[in-house]
């Protein structure tokens, strides 16, 4: 597998995971005792995909679900990608009720293994930081 290609199979790992920790969480948020493993599981999968010091992981405090689901695939598919060294960029679309949304990833190589390094989303032509 080619260094690029490493980064994206890193990101559609983190997807895959989300969507299951998103749908788990889905029936478990109402049973308050769940919520200290859901932020558990939370944690670990950020610990294992995302660089800690830029990444916005509010949604370890909020353990926010939508639906949709915000890291489906199905729903969310990947529509670009962008490659620059150390960097790539993968851009994936959203739409709810026929309004569309792009965000975009930014993926570093670092110690030996891709990162998310930051989540962003277009809006009036700039892009604008986003939580996971």
């Amino acid at each position: 597998m080619t260094h690029t290609n490493l980064a994206k199979e890193t990101f559609l790992q983190f997807m895959q995971a989300m969507y299951s920790w998103e749908r788990k969480a889905t029936r478990s948020l109402r049973n308050q005792a769940d919520n200290e493993m859901l932020k558990d599981e939370l944690a670990a999968i950020f610990d294992q995909f995302c660089r800690s010091k830029k990444i916005l992981r509010a949604r370890e405090v909020s353990l926010s679900v939508r639906f949709p689901f915000d890291y489906k695939l199905e729903t969310h598919p990947i529509v670009d990608e962008e490659h620059d060294g150390n960097q790539a960029y993968i851009y994936i679309k959203e739409n709810r009720s026929g309004l569309e949304t792009l965000y975009r990833f930014r993926m570093v190589f670092q110690e030996g293994r891709w990162w998310i390094d930051k989540k962003e989303w277009l809006g009036d032509g700039k892009w604008i930081n986003s939580s996971l």
